[in-house]
C-alpha cells in the first residue's frame, strides 16, 4: 500500500479511468466536452505532443490567447520562455470548463526549499502535524500504531515527496516547482487541475474561503467541500486527456507511473506504509476518489450546469459525497447537542462532527473494509470531543452517534466492540444496564440507548468513567 503523495497520484489515476468510463456512458442529451480530441478543427492549440519526457518551451507554437479581463494583468513570476506555454494551458482550462477567469490567475515558481511549508499550508484542515502528539496518542490508544511510532516522519515524508504544481487558496496563487520547468506531459496535466481550482476560487469565492477558514469543528464539512473541488479538477483533467492522442495518453500514464514509483521509493522514510492508520489512508484518498465519483454523477445527469449548481450549494457532509443520492435528496445530518466535557488536567483539543468518512476509516483498521463501510453507511449524525492531558500524555475520546435505523445501530455497535477487543489493551467486559465497560491498561465504554450510541475510550480508567458519567451513562 502506497502512502503520502503517492496516494494522491494513484487515486487520481483511478479517478481518471473511472471518469473516462463514466463519461463514455453520458447520453447524447448531455453536454459534450467543449474541445475535440486531437482534431484539426480544434478551436485551441493544446500543448504539442512529444517523444521525450519533457516538453520544450512552446512560445513559438502555441496559438492560444490570454482571455481579455477588466483588470491589469500582473506579470507572472515564471521564466519568460515558459509564459506562452502556461498561457496555453490557462486557455485550455477555460475552453474545457466553458468559462473564463474573471482575472488573470497568479502563477509563480517555487524553490524546493520553499515547497514543503507552502504545500502543507495550502493543504487545509485534516490530519496533519499540528496536533501530532495527541494524534499519535489517539492512534496508539486504539492500537492503530505501535508505541513510539514516529507519525511526524510520515508527514515529513509526505511533504518531501517529489513536488508537483499546486494551488494555494490562501494566497490565490498557482505555484510551480522551478526544477520541473519545462513541464512534461504529466506535470502539465497536474497543472491543468490546479488551474481549475484557481478558476473555481474566482467563480465561487465563498466556497473556497469557507474551506480555508474552517476550524476543527468543521472538518467533515470541509472534507466534503474539498472533495467537490478536487472532483471538478479531475473532471477537467479527464476532458483534457480525452482531447489528446492515444500516444500522448500513454506518455502521461508512463510519466505518472514513474512519479508514483519515485514517491513510493521510501526517500526520507519514517513509518512504513503498514504502520499508517487506515483512518489517515481513507482521509487522504477521499477527496479524489469520492469527489470524482460525485462529479461523475453530477456531470452525467446535467453536465456543467449541474456541477455549477453544486458549487453554489455544496455537500455539507462526507455522507452526501459518498452517497450522491443523499446529496440530491439534501439529506441532513442529525443534530446532536454538543457536550462540554470538563476533566482536570485535560484540554479539549478537537471537537465537532466525526462524519461517515472518518467512521469508515476508524472501523476499517482492525476489521474488514467492506463491513466497516457498511457499518459507517448507517451514519446519521454525531458529535465528538477529543481531550488531551499535555503533562501526562494521556488522552480521552468521547462520541455520540445517531444512526439511520435500528439495523444500522446494531452494525455500528458490533463494529465498535470488535475494534475495542482487537485494538485496545482491555480486559474482560462487564455489562451495566445498557452499557458495556472494559477496564485494563486502557478504558472503553459503549452505551446503546434508543437512537443513540455513546462511546468513550481513555488512557485512564477514572477519567473514562468520569466522562461517561458526564454523558449521563449509569455505571453504578
Amino acid at each position: 500500500m502506497r502512502t503520502g503523495a503517492a496516494l494522491r497520484t494513484i487515486a487520481i489515476a483511478g479517478a481518471w479511468m473511472a471518469l473516462l468510463v463514466g463519461l463514455a456512458g453520458c447520453s447524447a442529451e448531455q453536454p459534450a466536452p467543449p474541445i475535440e480530441p486531437d482534431s484539426t478543427s480544434s478551436t485551441i492549440t493544446l500543448p504539442p505532443a512529444t517523444t521525450t519526457s519533457t516538453i520544450p518551451p512552446t512560445s513559438s507554437t502555441t496559438t492560444a490567447t490570454v482571455p481579455t479581463t477588466t483588470t491589469t494583468l500582473a506579470p507572472w513570476e515564471v521564466p519568460a520562455n515558459q509564459v506562452a506555454y502556461i498561457e496555453g494551458l490557462v486557455a485550455t482550462v477555460e475552453a474545457l470548463r466553458g468559462r473564463s477567469f474573471e482575472e488573470r490567475p497568479r502563477v509563480a515558481t517555487i524553490t524546493a526549499v520553499e515547497y514543503p511549508a507552502r504545500h502543507l499550508a495550502a493543504g487545509g484542515a485534516g490530519f496533519g502535524p499540528g496536533g501530532i502528539n495527541h494524534l499519535s496518542a489517539f492512534f496508539e490508544l486504539l492500537g492503530m500504531v505501535s508505541p513510539g511510532t514516529d507519525l511526524a516522519a510520515f508527514y515529513a515524508r509526505h511533504e518531501n515527496a517529489p513536488p508537483s504544481p499546486f494551488y494555494d487558496p490562501v494566497e490565490m496563487e498557482v505555484l510551480i516547482p522551478e526544477h520541473l520547468l519545462p513541464l512534461d506531459d504529466y506535470q502539465s496535466l497536474v497543472l491543468v487541475g490546479e488551474l481549475t481550482k484557481a478558476l473555481s476560487h474566482q467563480r465561487h469565492p465563498s466556497l473556497v474561503e469557507a474551506l480555508i477558514a474552517a476550524d476543527g469543528s468543521n472538518v467533515d464539512r470541509s472534507a466534503a467541500h474539498r472533495a467537490l473541488l478536487e472532483g471538478e479538477a479531475i473532471l477537467v483533467q479527464t476532458l483534457y486527456v480525452e482531447s489528446l492522442s492515444q500516444e500522448r495518453r500513454a506518455l502521461i500514464a508512463d510519466q505518472a507511473r514513474r512519479a508514483a514509483e519515485v514517491e513510493d521509493s521510501g526517500e526520507g522514510s519514517g513509518s512504513s506504509p503498514e504502520e499508517i492508520p487506515r483512518l489517515i489512508v481513507e482521509t487522504a484518498r477521499f477527496p479524489t476518489r469520492a469527489g470524482a465519483s460525485l462529479v461523475i454523477d453530477l456531470y452525467r445527469q446535467g453536465g456543467f450546469t449541474a456541477l455549477d449548481q453544486a458549487l453554489d450549494h455544496p455537500p455539507e457532509t462526507t455522507e452526501q459525497v459518498l452517497h450522491p443520492d443523499r446529496y440530491k435528496a439534501l439529506e441532513p445530518a442529525v443534530e446532536l447537542d454538543p457536550f462540554g466535557l470538563v476533566v482536570s488536567g485535560y484540554e479539549v483539543v478537537d471537537e465537532g462532527t466525526w462524519g461517515e468518512l472518518r467512521w469508515r476509516g476508524l472501523l476499517a483498521h482492525h476489521g474488514d473494509p467492506v463491513n466497516a463501510a457498511r457499518a459507517a453507511e448507517g451514519w446519521g449524525g454525531d458529535r465528538y470531543q477529543l481531550l488531551w492531558a499535555p503533562a501526562s500524555g494521556k488522552l480521552a475520546f468521547a462520541v455520540r452517534l445517531a444512526a439511520d435505523s435500528f439495523v444500522d445501530e446494531s452494525e455500528v455497535n458490533a463494529a465498535v466492540r470488535a475494534l475495542i477487543r482487537t485494538g485496545m489493551d482491555v480486559g474482560a467486559s462487564r455489562v451495566v444496564d445498557t452499557a458495556t465497560e472494559w477496564e485494563g491498561a486502557d478504558y472503553a465504554m459503549i452505551s446503546w440507548d434508543v437512537g443513540v450510541i455513546t462511546w468513550v475510550v481513555a488512557s485512564d480508567t477514572e477519567v473514562g468513567r468520569q466522562i461517561s458519567a458526564q454523558l449521563g451513562v449509569n455505571l453504578a
